[in-house]
């Protein structure tokens, strides 16, 4: 039976993570699969070791047969994310490993740059190598990054099956976050919304995952949560919140509305399903949606399957076959 090895962030946590755990829980049919841990949260240090052992541990693989993989499927965002997995990438075609390079980034397109920078010629010279393909997460992000990269398939991300619509009944007034402690996931955004909209609900509650710690006691900050305690939040939930500067193909939100919770959404971001809501990036733009989405609820529609991991499954086996008949 022919194996892919899964290289990424999948003991971080995260959407990429979930993604990442997910496809290696269900391969294609005819195919197995296992997972390579190449991050830890922490220092520099601590990554820089997280990194090295992977390292380590792919070159022990790839010289001995019984676990030598067919094929390597890099996880990747932007940056030192890539740079990581780059070094895997040149020491499996090295290797002549298929690989597949698959962008989680929403901001992929902005760090490359112009299609003839510099750094956008590096990369699109090393994906575009025999026995390489770039797999992206949205019809939109092919467009987007195929005049950087050359040509792209796109692959959208599986849902969890134990993900799943409830009929419980939902808090009334209960705005939920989830997300890493970061900037860019808009924790600080969400605080200043929510402080704004108590004036009008004042029996208005916060959740927040990935933050430690709450100056408020209407102000929930949960850390790190199971995913029996994430599968909770979403199905109690009264609107998700997605106040991020940028998002690829945010897991949330996709596990969010295939638990039946609405999304709300800066309208800037990219490749967001049709069900979810949008606003300007003002906070008082975002109290007005809030307040039409609580006076008048309903229950989400998401009955799109290009999410369902049947689907998904698919598609990942026409990939990774179409190596194998090379």
């Amino acid at each position: 039976m022919p194996k892919v090895l899964h290289i990424g962030p999948c003991d971080s946590p995260g959407g990429m993570a979930n993604v990442m755990r997910t496809l290696a829980e269900y391969p294609p049919e005819g195919w197995e699969a296992e997972l390579l841990s190449s991050h830890v949260v922490g220092s520099l240090w601590a990554k820089w070791r997280a990194y090295r052992r992977a390292r380590a541990t792919l070159t022990r693989m790839l010289r001995d047969e019984t676990q030598r993989p067919d094929i390597i499927h890099l996880h990747t965002a932007a940056d030192w994310s890539w740079r990581r997995k780059s070094s895997f990438l040149s020491y499996a075609q090295k290797q002549d490993i298929p690989c597949v390079v698959h962008i989680h980034s929403g901001k992929f397109d902005s760090w490359l740059g112009s299609p003839l920078s510099k750094r956008s010629r590096s990369v699109q010279r090393q994906v575009n190598r025999k026995g390489t393909r770039v797999v992206v997460l949205t019809e939109d992000w092919k467009t987007r990054l195929e005049a950087n990269l050359g040509e792209l398939n796109w692959i959208p991300n599986p849902l969890d099956p134990k993900i799943k619509y409830s009929d419980r009944e939902r808090d009334r007034h209960h705005l939920l976050i989830m997300g890493r402690d970061d900037p860019v996931k808009g924790h600080s955004f969400a605080i200043r919304v929510a402080k704004l909209l108590k004036n009008t609900y004042p029996q208005l509650q916060l959740t927040m995952t990935g933050v430690e710690a709450s100056n408020h006691d209407w102000i929930h900050a949960r850390g790190w949560v199971t995913e029996e305690e994430k599968l909770d939040l979403l199905q109690s939930a009264s609107v998700l919140l997605l106040p991020s500067t940028y998002e690829g193909q945010p897991m949330v939100v996709i596990e969010a509305l295939g638990s039946g919770l609405p999304v709300l959404a800066h309208e800037h971001l990219h490749s967001l399903p049709s069900e979810v809501y949008t606003a300007e990036s003002s906070a008082e733009a975002w109290c007005s949606q809030l307040s039409k989405m609580f006076e008048t609820p309903h229950k989400v529609d998401s009955s799109s399957s290009k999410h369902d991991i049947r689907e998904v499954q698919h598609l990942w086996y026409k990939t990774y076959s179409s190596f194998l008949q090379e």
